[in-house]
């Protein structure tokens, strides 16, 4: 039997610490709504099976260590930065339940960090490495770090708009929420750094397996007490009497509404009176010129009697009132 090693240690850390935060993470999926919930809280979720997977690599290495095992403990410990950031952007999306940031946007958001959690995976699992070689990021691998700060840092912006534009009207739940982004996104943050340092440096303490203590209060660490505070604070969220479920159906038409704002909405006075106007000129083309002038060519410059009796003005009042008698 191998011996168990600090590495070790740290997995069994993660495997005590992470069925709970699994645990945890469906009940707030389940109470936000599966349908609506999957784009939120199943992040979470997908990072507590990739440190339970990857606890499970590590103690499989301890007698039965190959390249194929190292590759799967490799890509379990660098891509979980992907579900924390993903977790932000979820968040929002609960939050902003009126959608005052367009649905579209934080649709694009996700694409990108997904294609950078694509990026990760490829880039670890296709790296070279032969036994007892430390393992060295490829470009694919510092393109998806990238994205991945570019992410965090626009979804922390996004936070930062959202809670001055609720600040007036916020509700218990998303004060939970936003307090949840609050207190993790510096353990978040220093996760990242962690992870930059170790794809754009040199330095021989970030390289993967070099120093496990850097490793354990850079990453481990930080990520256990990131994903404690989102979802102890999720639980509590969506336990608030004020806790809003999304509605599929109403996001749906909130989204059209944006995309054609006038749509359905009362015209005002003034685009009342056009159309009107407009529809008249349609339907009569002299309506413009003279409604009257229309119905009677002679009204405007002669009187209406003349046009009615032409000898009207012509003739002296005995002779008409004589032919009238007649």
């Amino acid at each position: 039997m191998g011996t168990i090693s600090y590495a070790t240690g740290i997995a069994i850390l993660q495997f005590i610490v992470y069925p709970f935060i699994f645990a945890a993470s469906i009940f707030v999926w389940k109470r936000a709504g599966w349908r609506v919930g999957s784009k939120i809280w199943r992040y979470p979720a997908v990072l507590s099976l990739l440190r339970i997977a990857g606890s499970i690599s590590t103690f499989i290495a301890i007698d039965h260590n190959s390249h194929q095992v190292q590759i799967a403990i490799a890509v379990c410990q660098l891509i979980g930065i992907a579900p924390l950031v993903l977790t932000y952007v979820g968040m929002l999306r609960q939050i902003d339940y009126e959608q005052r940031m367009p649905p579209r946007r934080l649709a694009l958001v996700t694409l990108v960090a997904i294609i950078g959690l694509i990026l990760a995976i490829a880039g670890v699992s296709t790296a070279k490495t032969s036994a007892g070689e430390t393992y060295k990021p490829g470009t694919m691998v510092k393109v998806a770090m990238a994205i991945f700060l570019v992410v965090f840092a626009l979804t922390m912006l996004l936070s930062v708009w959202l809670f001055f534009a609720l600040s007036s009207s916020l509700l218990r739940y998303q004060k939970k929420l936003f307090l949840a982004i609050a207190l993790s996104a510096p353990f978040v943050l220093v996760r990242m750094i962690y992870s930059a340092l170790s794809d754009y440096t040199t330095i021989q303490a970030f390289e993967l397996g070099a120093n496990e203590t850097v490793y354990l209060c850079m990453c481990v660490l930080e990520e256990i007490a990131a994903s404690t505070i989102i979802i102890g604070l999720g639980v509590s969220a969506v336990l608030q009497p004020d806790f809003v479920k999304l509605d599929p159906a109403k996001m749906k038409e909130r989204d059209q509404d944006q995309q054609h704002p006038d749509e359905g909405k009362p015209l005002s006075a003034q685009d009342y009176n056009t159309a009107y106007n407009g529809a008249n000129a349609a339907y009569d083309p002299a309506y413009h010129g003279s409604q009257s002038t229309a119905y009677n060519p002679t009204y405007p410059g002669v009187p209406q009697n003349t046009a009615y009796d032409p000898v009207y003005n012509g003739a002296p009042a005995p002779a008409y009132h004589g032919a009238q008698n007649v």
